[in-house]
């Protein structure tokens, strides 16, 4: 083996990530750039988003319930709050394939951020997290997407979004 086919073979020992009702662990290395390559339907309101996909990210986020703005919309984007009825989060968009979701939003507070999560719904219509990162900007198409997330760190801690 050489250098490059060494660091291959350890981090895909080491970064591993299921995706898709039923999946395998698979070497995170090779799949990450393939995550979101299947054929998305793109939603672009909150509204459109399943109630199951919802409790799944109000679980991941420590919220009593999924509480996000519509892209446009008014949302809390610094840590200086003037309304504190508005949410911490806005929607970029979201996208569904069969039972696969991704959430494509930015987080107010502190540091402005943005992060994309996915979810896989299960035979009994649950919910649940499979991976998300952290990406250096909104998305405008997910073809943008896709290349950001062949670029970013992938986490499976339900503890960070």
């Amino acid at each position: 083996m050489n250098g490059h086919e060494i660091r291959c073979f350890v981090l895909s020992i080491i970064c591993c990530v299921p995706f898709g009702a039923g999946a395998q662990q698979k070497p995170l290395l090779v799949e990450k750039e393939h995550l979101l390559d299947r054929q998305f339907r793109v939603i672009s309101k909150t509204e459109d988003i399943p109630a199951n996909v919802k409790q799944a990210f109000s679980k991941i986020t420590r919220q009593p319930s999924f509480v996000m703005a519509n892209p446009g919309q008014k949302f809390q984007a610094t840590d200086f709050v003037l309304d504190r009825t508005l949410p911490w989060r806005r929607l970029v968009f979201s996208g569904v394939q069969d039972n696969n979701w991704f959430v494509h939003y930015e987080r107010g507070g502190i540091a402005h951020s943005y992060y994309v999560v996915a979810f896989t719904a299960d035979p009994r219509g649950d919910a649940n997290f499979i991976w998300g990162c952290s990406v250096v900007d909104g998305a405008k198409t997910i073809e943008q997407l896709r290349r950001m997330v062949a670029n970013c760190q992938l986490s499976n801690a339900e503890n960070y979004w």
